[in-house]
């Protein structure tokens, strides 16, 4: 982490979001507890669900779009027979059936087909931009919206807890690309069993390789600003970019801004830069030349 001065920050925080806090208001808390106002989130969560949530700060600020790529992992529950208008809890029934006949075998064997390269409708109440609109003012205007499909990828899809009843309940974890909606998979797993299926509890354990277990939650953070100790819990920003590979330069190459040569055998694309051993953005590496995509001035 570095401090360049009072209230201007530059890395990472591992935020815990709390149950019914949205994705907006833990981005304005920050910007008080840290008093500045470039401050960023790298994935909306619905307000209904909880975990990790990374927030950037100061210039990291322009690695947002790299750490939303990372791959992420969830703790869900679905419950099946539920069938409601915006796939989770919070929505308003629209169907409802018995589905106690359903075993963990029955469920397992649906699931599979969710893993892998996938394509999925994201749930119409979403944060989908729809020609320059949110999806979900849309929905709240009372406009018909037709969701278009994405790819997306579900790397693992695991029942970890079967509770029977009229309507089972199943608690699952999944790893899966960014802009895969767990939404979307409860109520596609609900359609496929036959009876339907929705979201009933949410929580995303990891980003990358920041993990719920290391998270902080807001109110921890603003006790720990009062006490002058915020910047303990600020990692570097290249900390969730672990999956890009990294690249050391020399000193002398302080100026790659303007174009490095680099020998024949270097692979092209995007890597980590460090000059001294310390963080200076991403680079990309075409046709030999190494150039920046992100450039971290400190």
């Amino acid at each position: 982490m570095r401090v360049m001065n009072k209230g201007n920050y530059l890395g990472l925080v591992n935020v815990c979001k709390l149950p019914g806090m949205s994705s907006h208001s833990v981005v304005s808390r920050l910007r008080r507890i840290a008093n500045m106002q470039r401050i960023g989130h790298t994935g909306t969560l619905d307000p209904s669900a909880c975990g990790v949530m990374l927030i950037c700060l100061g210039a990291a600020t322009r690695l947002v779009d790299y750490i939303d790529t990372s791959v992420k992992s969830y703790r869900a529950e679905i419950t099946l027979g539920v069938t409601t208008d915006c796939c989770d809890a919070e929505g308003v029934v629209t169907a409802e059936c018995d589905a106690g006949h359903l075993t963990p075998a029955d469920i397992t064997a649906v699931m599979l087909p969710f893993t892998g390269d996938i394509r999925q409708t994201p749930p119409a109440q979403s944060a989908v931009w729809i020609n320059g609109v949110r999806a979900y003012n849309l929905v709240r205007q009372g406009i018909e919206v037709e969701m278009p499909e994405r790819a997306v990828t579900v790397h693992d899809y695991t029942l970890a807890r079967f509770t029977p009843g009229a309507h089972p309940r199943l608690l699952v974890d999944i790893t899966c690309s960014s802009g895969t909606f767990i939404r979307s998979l409860a109520r596609d797993l609900g359609v496929a069993l036959g009876v339907g299926g929705t979201l009933t509890f949410l929580c995303r354990t990891r980003v990358g390789d920041c993990l719920l277990r290391d998270a902080i939650t807001t109110d921890e953070l603003d006790e720990a600003a009062k006490a002058g100790e915020l910047g303990r819990y600020i990692s570097e920003p290249d900390a969730a970019l672990t999956a890009i590979p990294a690249l050391t330069l020399p000193e002398s190459d302080v100026n790659y801004i303007y174009g490095v040569t680099l020998p024949n055998d270097a692979e092209p694309g995007l890597y980590r830069i460090y000059l001294s051993g310390i963080f200076r953005g991403l680079g990309r590496i075409t046709d030999g030349i190494l150039k920046p995509v992100v450039n971290l001035r400190r």
